[in-house]
């Protein structure tokens, strides 16, 4: 659908897909929530669809609400802007201070979820809240702020996102998958919808089909396909995911690389966590964990084992996390030895850090130490992560192969630079 608008002298054209046509013009449910995968488009389509109502409707004012002040600064340079850079200057502005943009007689809001003191106190005529997976985390966003608002003019609602499962971090069922049930129940004025990362139809098949592969099949459903799913029933790490090989099978002139990672604790009690390190060979098309040590030890004792342990197999770089017990750490090798310590800084929590290497481990390029002792306890720690009593050997893996593959798709990358052969869409803004 391509709709086109008539400025003084000048005309701009906005197109929408036909799923997006969907949302927006084939219902006129006052409560609109779209459950979608990433991708979908829902955002650019949002952005079209405010401006066509501010200009064609005179509708106003309008509300948006998002995550960030910073992605809604993004969001209108590349979205709105370009619709609006033909326009002659006098007829609009968008005043970044107040996140506020004007067009024409009308108002168009942005908000910040995480400063919800700057939501309450005025009424909308149609309430847009983008990314609701995040943003309806906490429900007292809607019931105190959001849903007050949409009472004076009452005012058309729609609101959508990629799902983040059916609870909240309390537990509590999260406000998202209420309102998407609500939607669903034929109750008037409330419509739900669902779409996928394949119902977007100017991306690839094949495009989508690589990201799919990157994602953890427990998060598929709900990045690709939309859907809501309850994490406390999926095992991220399924047992028969892994391989086996001997040890003794390796030939030393087939690894490329090794690597250790190092999950640490100081403590010596019961109660505490063990400190663990994970020994790696980097072969041609798989990784191969050749050694675990598991241990409750005092620093001294800590330190003393890291050294043993790079003395044994003299790796090329040492992953400790630059957190914690790890700090520590880092500072006495640092000034008191020469090991390759690489320090890992974490941006995310262990589940979504867990999440990201499953496509790893599901597509066979993971191999244990058939012969190893700790095989059995090391699958199942893995098997009831993260709802084990431990979690040390799960932490020490999973930051070995989230470096591994970052390493990995900088290599990959570099030669697809140097011999000039085609880059996939999701890799252009990648830096090597």
């Amino acid at each position: 659908m391509q709709l086109k608008f008539r400025f003084p002298d000048e005309e701009i054209k906005i197109d929408y897909h036909p799923n997006q046509k969907k949302i927006f013009f084939e219902s006129d449910a006052r409560f609109k929530i779209i459950a979608k995968g990433r991708r979908f488009g829902f955002t650019r389509g949002l952005a079209n669809f405010v401006i066509d109502k501010m200009y064609n409707e005179s509708l106003s004012p309008i509300l948006w609400v998002d995550t960030t002040y910073s992605n809604i600064q993004r969001y209108f340079d590349r979205y709105f802007f370009p619709l609006l850079k033909p326009i002659d200057k006098n007829q609009w502005f968008f005043n970044r201070t107040r996140t506020e943009l004007k067009l024409n007689d009308t108002v168009c809001d942005f908000r910040s979820a995480d400063r919800p003191e700057n939501l309450e106190g005025f009424g909308y005529r149609l309430i847009i809240l983008n990314e609701a997976g995040i943003i309806l985390n906490d429900s007292s966003l809607w019931n105190e702020s959001i849903r007050p608002m949409a009472l004076d003019y009452q005012a058309s609602v729609i609101i959508g996102g990629t799902p983040k499962g059916k609870r909240n971090k309390k537990g509590e069922q999260h406000l998202f998958f209420e309102l998407f049930s609500r939607g669903n129940s034929g109750e008037p004025n409330w419509l739900s919808y669902n779409f996928s990362s394949y119902d977007n139809p100017l991306i690839l098949k094949s495009e989508i089909d690589d990201l799919a592969k990157e994602i953890s099949p427990a998060l598929r459903d709900q990045e690709i396909f939309g859907k809501f799913i309850d994490s406390n029933t999926t095992a991220i790490l399924k047992r028969e995911w892994w391989k086996f090989k001997n040890c003794s099978d390796i030939k030393p002139d087939n690894i490329i690389r090794i690597i250790q990672s190092w999950d640490t604790a100081f403590k010596k009690s019961e109660e505490n966590d063990f400190s663990v390190c994970t020994t790696w060979f980097i072969m041609n098309d798989y990784y191969f964990l050749a050694d675990l040590w598991r241990g409750r030890v005092e620093f001294p004792d800590l330190k003393r084992k890291f050294i043993e342990l790079y003395e044994k197999f003299h790796p090329s770089e040492v992953l400790i996390e630059d957190k914690a017990s790890g700090i520590s750490l880092i500072q006495e090798l640092e000034s008191g030895t020469r090991i390759p310590v690489k320090k890992i800084k974490i941006d995310s929590d262990k589940v979504s850090r867990c999440h990201s290497i499953t496509p790893l481990i599901e597509a066979g390029k993971v191999f244990i130490d058939n012969l190893a002792d700790w095989k059995n306890d090391f699958i199942d720690e893995c098997e009831s992560f993260p709802e084990g009593q431990f979690d040390d050997r799960v932490d020490s893996v999973t930051q070995f192969l989230n470096y591994a593959r970052v390493i990995q798709f900088r290599y990959e990358l570099k030669d697809l630079v140097r011999t000039k052969r085609y880059i996939p869409d999701r890799y252009k803004n990648f830096r090597i």
